[in-house]
């Protein structure tokens, strides 16, 4: 079933995005680089609480 309304960040993009912050970059220099608008970036960043999620690992059975 395709997606509604606009399409999302890559996973690549999010992944710069987080790099370029943990940079000390600003949103504005970091929406120009991924060509996304700053209030995209923000959205983002504000989902996170401005910290990059860390990666999912399945814990292993013992």
């Amino acid at each position: 079933m395709a997606r509604l309304g606009r399409p999302g960040m890559s996973d690549e993009m999010k992944a710069d995005l987080w790099r370029r912050w943990g940079a000390g970059e600003s949103i504005s220099v970091i929406s120009r680089q991924i060509g996304k608008p700053p209030g995209s970036v923000f959205t983002v960043l504000e989902h996170h609480g401005g910290i990059a999620p860390g990666s999912c690992k399945r814990a292993l059975e013992a």
